[in-house]
């Protein structure tokens, strides 16, 4: 087993046998690949959010904008109805 000491002061020891290094590195590659993959998903669901909205992809149409508009309102007037509805006969 060798000893390596590194910039910060702490010992790691790691084996000597090549195989035992390599499974060890191959699961650290795995799981930083998995963390990896995470943050990309994230990013792009991110991203689709801001870039792929109706808002910005009809932004230079007056009757999409009215469209969104009364949408958000439905939704919204339903929101309501619902709790009221819950806050009657609940």
């Amino acid at each position: 087993m060798a000893v390596e000491i590194t910039d910060a002061g702490t010992m790691t020891s790691y084996s000597g046998n090549v195989l035992e290094r390599r499974q060890r590195a191959a699961a650290e590659f795995l799981a930083w690949a998995e963390h990896h993959a995470h943050d990309v998903l994230r990013q792009q669901a991110a991203h689709v959010q801001v870039e792929g909205h109706p808002d910005r992809l009809d932004q230079r149409s007056a009757l999409a904008q009215q469209q969104v508009c009364a949408r958000r309102r439905l939704h919204a007037k339903q929101l309501h109805d619902s709790s009221m509805a819950l806050l009657r006969h609940g």
